[in-house]
């Protein structure tokens, strides 16, 4: 399917929100310029989280198109996520945060890609910053995934060789991060975000290996540009320790997920068990917590779903 051809499918966005009124407000007329310039229809579904300010008050009165979906209880981002993706009505979904920015050519960019029928999605360059956007903290690009001591790791503030993905896991991959445009029909067929990661972290990390797993393919764009301000959301709500222990409960589960290798496997089991001998000498407790914490999470995990 050529998009450009076809443009008049168009793109769903899809904004997760939890208390973001203020960054709805600041960037909610980024999204709409690039649409607008990109010459595509589109649709922008809010999917609320429970807010307890006024986002929803905000949204219908000054932008009454969006549409607005809410949750009865907090889900996190992948179940809230859902939701949204589940009412995307166009070709195109695009996946992104209260807290970004969009370059004025970020659609126009992405849309030409789509011209490869398993093509899952295209990921641009993510510009973090902290508080001022002339404070840039990180330029994420595509992510390098390695494995150390057992435990799938990944470093994303790296410059890509080419588009070219390897689909194993200690090759480069792209990370899709806090803004992508998927295939809408590929996203909910793989079943949008795994909700064993709820509330936050790794999901992004564990959609993009599952896509290529199942054999779509992913694409860097350089020129599909957002700016994000990191740190604006989980750790204004989170105290870092509970962020800390989300983080590595998820990065446990997202090694049982993917680890491939008996190699791998028996590294990955001496380091777990090196780790619950020695962790306590340093009152590391929390690592007990993540890792017990994954091993119920696991234990109890349902299947991937599609969202058709």
């Amino acid at each position: 399917m050529n998009f450009l051809e076809n443009n008049n499918q168009g793109i769903s966005v899809v904004i997760p929100n939890y208390n973001g009124k203020d960054l709805l407000e600041l960037n909610l007329p980024g999204i709409y310029a690039s649409l607008k310039h990109a010459n595509v229809e589109y649709e922008i579904i809010v999917t609320d989280d429970c807010s307890s300010d006024d986002s929803i008050e905000f949204l219908k009165t000054n932008y009454p198109d969006i549409k607005v979906v809410s949750t009865d209880t907090n889900l996190g981002f992948s179940g809230n996520s859902n939701h949204g993706i589940k009412n995307a009505s166009k070709t195109l979904t695009c996946i992104t945060n209260t807290d970004v920015n969009f370059d004025i050519n970020y659609f126009k960019n992405a849309l030409p890609h789509f011209n490869h029928e398993n093509l899952f999605a295209v990921k641009g360059k993510i510009v973090n910053y902290e508080g001022d956007p002339d404070n840039i903290t990180t330029i994420n690009e595509t992510c390098l995934t390695y494995i150390k001591r057992g435990i799938i790791r990944f470093k994303c503030d790296i410059e890509p060789d080419n588009n070219k993905i390897n689909k194993d896991i200690g090759g480069q991959y792209v990370g899709l991060g806090c803004c992508f445009v998927a295939n809408t029909h590929h996203l909910k067929a793989i079943g949008g975000f795994y909700e064993i990661f709820s509330p936050y972290y790794w999901e992004d990390s564990d959609i993009a290996i599952t896509a290529l797993e199942q054999g779509y393919s992913l694409i860097y764009e350089k020129d599909c540009i957002i700016h994000h301000n990191h740190g604006s959301t989980i750790s204004k709500t989170q105290a870092s320790s509970k962020r800390k222990r989300i983080s590595n409960r998820n990065k446990i589960l997202f090694t049982w997920l993917h680890l491939k290798g008996s190699m791998n496997w028996i590294k990955h089991i001496s380091f777990i068990f090196i780790n619950l001998l020695t962790r306590w000498i340093a009152f590391d407790f929390s690592y007990y917590i993540s890792l017990f914490s994954a091993i119920k999470r696991y234990r109890n995990k349902k299947p991937r779903t599609s969202l058709l």
